[in-house]
């Protein structure tokens, strides 16, 4: 995780210096341009690129000391959840550009949201609790479909689905497996639930944290022993601390 930690904060911290150089560019144009209107312009895109130059170094020491476990705000919450809303596309590009592991900026990106949720409070009953699971948990030599109804697993044995339906009857929650995004959205929108728990990859999982933003979302990034997409494995015991963490504890 160090090393992720590490590529994480290199990117950030060349995205602020990419500003800072817009911002010096922008300003030696102003100094030079005659026209007043459009100097007036450059100035306002001047101080529009300092400012997020000073949002981005401070979003940096947030971070860090999330990652370090140390508490932060109300206010520091907020602005770390806007700032990696806005700055993950770039983040992402910019880590493309440069041939940088975009994984190991997904799995900070992810912590961090974790522990974002995990700041707040939030209890909810049983029922208001969603786990969304890939298609790839499921055993490729497995014939029996479960993405319209996980109980249709047959409780082999042979993947760890039935130990995900074992654990949601254990705390009365529902647990959907979703073939895509748009197959996740459709879930969300017909259960309404009030906290969701995704299990997936990186780049799912991140894409999936940034789509539904006006939901906390509890994140678990599964195993590839076999390669991406094809009989994954998840640690249910983080499934199960995930779920005790937003359920009631009168339940």
């Amino acid at each position: 995780m160090k090393r992720d930690e590490r590529l994480f904060f290199n990117v950030f911290r060349l995205i602020t210096a990419l500003f800072l150089l817009l911002s010096l560019a922008v300003f030696y144009f102003a100094t030079t341009e005659k026209v007043n209107i459009l100097r007036i312009t450059l100035l306002i895109l001047t101080f529009v690129f300092i400012f997020i130059s000073i949002i981005t170094a401070l979003s940096i020491f947030i971070i860090h000391n999330i990652v370090k476990g140390k508490k932060i705000s109300r206010l520091s919450s907020w602005l770390i959840k806007k700032v990696l809303t806005i700055i993950y596309p770039l983040l992402v590009y910019i880590s493309d550009i440069f041939k940088i592991d975009i994984d190991s900026i997904r799995r900070v990106f992810a912590n961090v949201n974790n522990f974002l949720v995990m700041t707040k409070n939030i209890k909810v009953d049983n029922n208001e609790i969603l786990i969304l699971l890939p298609h790839c948990l499921q055993s490729s030599e497995c014939p029996y479909k479960i993405t319209t109804d996980i109980n249709n697993c047959r409780m082999c044995g042979k993947c760890d689905i039935k130990d995900i339906i074992n654990l949601c009857n254990r705390y009365n929650v529902t647990a959907v497996v979703a073939t895509g995004g748009t197959l996740a959205r459709q879930w969300i929108k017909k259960m309404r639930p009030k906290a969701i728990i995704a299990v997936a990859c990186e780049r799912d999982l991140c894409s999936g944290i940034n789509d539904v933003r006006v939901l906390p979302v509890l994140g678990v990034i599964n195993k590839r022993p076999n390669g991406p997409c094809f009989d994954t494995k998840v640690d249910v015991t983080k499934l199960e601390e995930a779920i005790k963490f937003f359920i009631k504890e009168d339940k």
